[in-house]
């Protein structure tokens, strides 16, 4: 453009009009040759910090769970995508150390009743006995069963991750549920001599899955007999209040100390090890019952002392115009 203003003006006389074309052009390719040169060093200034990414993208693996991406600028473009991916490599982190647990737990959960049937087992082959073989298969038997509920509830759990399962709300009577739920656990309760109570007025509505419900409150209750000493009351009470329908599942067993509250709906924790073992627990079930509250709305808490039994709490929807029809 400057030689084209100076040969406009005069300034540069040229014998003839090729001596002016060859001047532009050869003008019009220095400058398009020094225009590249400085693109080119300009962009790769630019787009070092994005080659310097990707290699770092490059060396990140499985193994190498806690390395980042380097964030210079955390205001600019570049800057801000990195923050993105740092925050997206952090779940992959936490779910890849969620997963591990879970296998670990698993393998645990598993390997205990089979290294007890294979103990049982063996003894009774070598002692050769008619009843201790006979005693020895009601043993594998019950362990046997006891695979089955923890396969039966991780399956359940994997469904509800998926997010597979569906969910139907709708009104209806919590009391007519609390009694179906006693009457379905009354016979347990009356095998350690105690009794289950219910506390609920007949017109009491609120909105949720009868299923998932069902569910939630028949782990609830197995709990607090598993756990309840001899001669002890179950009480299953629900009340309307806080905006809120609050169904109550309460004991009078060991409680639970404040350490252990916190993680007391994880799989897989147990409070005693040993004890809920040897019980028939495999650690799954306030995990489903956590999950079964929240996929219909609600929240469930725990109040406890230890020595003073626990309350577990669950709160449900009300009803009202706005949520009359199912989901």
């Amino acid at each position: 453009m400057g030689a084209v203003a100076v040969l406009a003006s005069g300034g540069w006389p040229l014998a003839s009009r090729a001596e002016r074309w060859g001047a532009l052009i050869m003008g019009d390719v220095g400058a398009t040759l020094v225009f590249a040169a400085c693109g080119f060093f300009i962009a790769g200034r630019a787009l070092a910090p994005i080659r310097e990414m990707i290699e770092r993208t490059r060396s990140l693996s499985a193994r190498a769970r806690s390395e980042r991406l380097p964030v210079v600028n955390p205001h600019d473009e570049l800057g801000q995508l990195a923050v993105v991916f740092n925050a997206t490599l952090q779940q992959l982190e936490s779910a890849f150390a969620e997963l591990d647990r879970f296998a670990a737990d698993v393998a645990h959960e598993l390997r205990t009743p089979l290294t007890a049937m294979r103990a049982v087992g063996e003894v009774a082959l070598r002692e050769g006995n008619p009843a201790i073989l006979h005693d020895a298969v009601g043993s594998m038997l019950e362990e046997i069963r006891r695979m089955h509920q923890l396969i039966d509830r991780l399956l359940l759990l994997e469904r509800a991750d998926n997010d597979e399962m569906p969910v139907h709300l709708e009104a209806g009577l919590v009391r007519t549920l609390l009694v179906e739920v006693s009457d379905a656990l009354s016979l347990v309760a009356e095998e350690k001599q105690q009794r289950l109570e219910v506390d609920c007025v007949d017109h009491l509505l609120a909105v949720f899955d009868p299923a998932l419900l069902r569910l939630a409150l028949m782990n609830l209750t197995q709990n607090a007999i598993r756990y309840s000493p001899p001669g002890k009351s179950i009480l299953l009470r629900a009340m309307a209040g806080d905006g809120a329908v609050v169904v109550e599942v309460a004991d009078e067993g060991p409680g639970i100390a404040p350490e252990h509250q916190q993680r007391i709906f994880e799989r897989f924790y147990r409070v005693d090890q040993a004890r809920s073992r040897a019980e028939g627990g495999v650690g799954l079930g306030l995990a489903i019952v956590k999950w079964s509250v929240e996929r219909m709305g609600g929240t469930v808490e725990l109040q406890s002392e230890a020595g003073r039994g626990s309350n577990f709490r669950v709160r449900l929807r009300p009803l009202s115009s706005e949520n009359v029809s199912s989901d």
